[in-house]
């Protein structure tokens, strides 16, 4: 049992899916489940009527015939009799993550969730659970599996690799150069100011609230460093509330370190210059791998 499903079927291939499938006798009747052959094939499974088993034709291979598994209305684990698997993360969740779990469980199948990605944790050739293989379900579509005989393991046909975001030290140490005198004057001024005053303003989502971000390269402060240092110290300012149970007061702290604002700085140069700044790599095949800088790239 996966998050709570139960009695759902585990299943392997094409001819194991058609198989369960004429086994499994349709609702009769005629309500709205009437006809719907339930993909649970037990006496307390035939009334879970949102999970049920069809023969279509699938659009993704050529209209070759097909057994889907269907969640809600989404066929999330469809088989088809080219011998491949198909997996729809068109709606993700823990309940689709279970049900993938669950059917495909003859292949060490575990679908969950990691660094709100979707992965598909799976057996790999050798055994060892070092060797087992990570593949990544991108939400909104659909990804097919080959199944590799006789080790009972499945791998995509094409892999889906994540773009990750390398900083190309160089080129990023060229950029904040550019900005090193009005960061040097931010971290000195924060040293002087009442983190208090800084707290709580909001400014434009533009650079620091500057539209010509060239004026923040300038040697010397120029008119428009007063608006973008409100900014970057309004980011950087640390409230801190608590109570103090003796005098029976609620205190409040505001903390504006010059770490903070630098690193503020350069988290808002990363965003301004990712194309600059970065370098996209593709993840390795079959490995987990978690986003890298992807909250700079827009």
């Amino acid at each position: 049992m996966f998050g709570g499903l139960t009695d759902i079927p585990r299943l392997s291939s094409y001819e194991e899916a058609l198989a369960h499938l004429n086994d499994v006798k349709p609702i009769g009747g005629k309500g709205v489940n009437a006809g719907i052959r339930p993909l649970c094939n037990t006496p307390n499974g035939r009334k879970k009527a949102q999970y049920f088993i069809r023969k279509k034709r699938h659009p993704a291979a050529a209209s070759k015939q097909a057994i889907e598994c269907v969640l809600y209305d989404t066929p999330v684990v469809t088989f088809i009799e080219d011998g491949t698997i198909y997996i729809d993360m068109s709606y993700p969740s823990n309940t689709t993550h279970s049900f993938v779990s669950q059917i495909l469980r003859e292949y060490g199948a575990h679908c969950f969730y990691g660094d709100s990605k979707t992965w598909l944790h799976c057996r790999g050739e050798t055994g060892g659970y070092e060797n087992n293989r990570y593949w990544w379900l991108p939400h909104g579509y659909g990804v097919t599996f080959k199944i590799i005989e006789p080790k009972s393991i499945i791998e995509p046909v094409r892999p889906r690799l994540m773009d990750r975001y390398v900083v190309n030290r160089r080129k990023a140490n060229e950029t904040y150069a550019k900005y090193a005198a009005f960061t040097s004057h931010c971290v000195t001024l924060s040293k002087l100011v009442d983190p208090k005053q800084s707290y709580g303003k909001t400014f434009s989502i533009n650079f620091f609230g500057v539209h010509d971000r060239s004026l923040l390269q300038t040697a010397e402060p120029n008119e428009e460093w007063s608006v973008a240092i409100n900014a970057v110290f309004a980011d950087a300012v640390v409230y801190v509330s608590s109570w103090d149970y003796k005098a029976h007061i609620a205190l409040s702290t505001y903390t504006l370190n010059p770490k903070k604002v630098r690193q503020v700085i350069l988290d808002k140069l990363k965003q301004e210059h990712a194309h600059e700044i970065f370098e996209v790599i593709k993840a390795k095949v079959g490995v987990y791998t978690t986003c890298l800088n992807e909250e700079y790239i827009r």
